[in-house]
């Protein structure tokens, strides 16, 4: 996969962890909610972007696999 891409799905999940302990209802935290979920769609947008230079025609992780990657993820060997 494209170590560009698969540091920002690195940073997805660290996202995703931290809005699942902030809760918006709070003053503090609902700006920090905020923020990440920001974050995260700039996160999303950003991979598409990659994904679609790439390959537009296949979507990620596949796009930035080499096809042995994808024959040894699909349980295939030549």
């Amino acid at each position: 996969m494209n170590p560009r891409i698969s540091e920002l799905f690195d940073r997805l999940t660290e996202i995703d962890e931290t809005l699942k302990f902030l809760e918006p209802t709070k003053g503090e935290d609902f700006c920090r909610w905020i923020y990440f979920l920001e974050s995260r769609d700039i996160v999303c947008m950003t991979i598409k972007r990659i994904s679609k230079n790439i390959n537009p025609q296949i979507p990620e992780p596949w796009a930035s696999m080499s096809a042995d990657e994808i024959i040894k993820g699909l349980g295939v060997y030549r």
